[in-house]
């Protein structure tokens, strides 16, 4: 009887966690740019690139060949594939709205809104420091879902700052 009472509960603690993550489906940064472009699509975007830089020593464990930048967001470009996957968002004056499914994010969104979004995920937030980044962050997490609500090795990282959105972290 305890053991089927334990399995019943995990079994509603696992379905609760997938209602809470994302379904990484319709994607958008500005009405254009999506998580994953060619170097092409991003360069004919008409939102400019401000740099292509080599990937930096201290992000030794990124097998990317080189960072495309647009203002603070930055994507790691794969040269063999020419694909450039979505790593860092700042929202900025380049980058000013993020589209995901039904959620709409901008430096205007806050951690309350947040918490609305992600009730269990953002209810409590913590403080973090990024290396070389003098700002102080709060971050909340969430864990990222496969199609068929499937929890992956996956989760998007809502950095706030004086209470307003400032990163997302992929």
């Amino acid at each position: 009887m305890k053991k089927a009472l334990l399995i019943i509960l995990l079994t509603g603690f696992t379905s609760h966690l997938n209602a809470q993550a994302i379904k990484f489906g319709f994607f958008e940064m500005n009405g254009v740019l999506k998580s994953k472009m060619t170097l092409d699509e991003i360069k004919s975007s008409g939102i400019p690139i401000d740099s292509i830089i080599p990937v930096p020593e201290i992000m030794d464990m990124s097998e990317a060949d080189s960072l495309v930048y647009i203002g603070g967001t930055y994507y790691e470009y794969y040269a063999s594939t020419n694909i450039c996957d979505l790593s860092v968002i700042r929202l900025d004056n380049r980058i000013t709205k993020v589209v995901l499914g039904d959620m709409t994010f901008t430096k205007e969104t806050t951690i309350e809104d947040a918490k609305a979004y992600f009730p269990e995920d953002c209810a409590s937030t913590r403080p973090i420091s990024i290396f070389k980044d003098p700002t102080s962050y709060t971050i909340c997490g969430i864990p990222f879902a496969d199609s068929k609500g499937n929890l992956v090795d996956a989760t998007l990282l809502l950095f706030f700052s004086e209470g307003k959105l400032k990163r997302i972290d992929f």
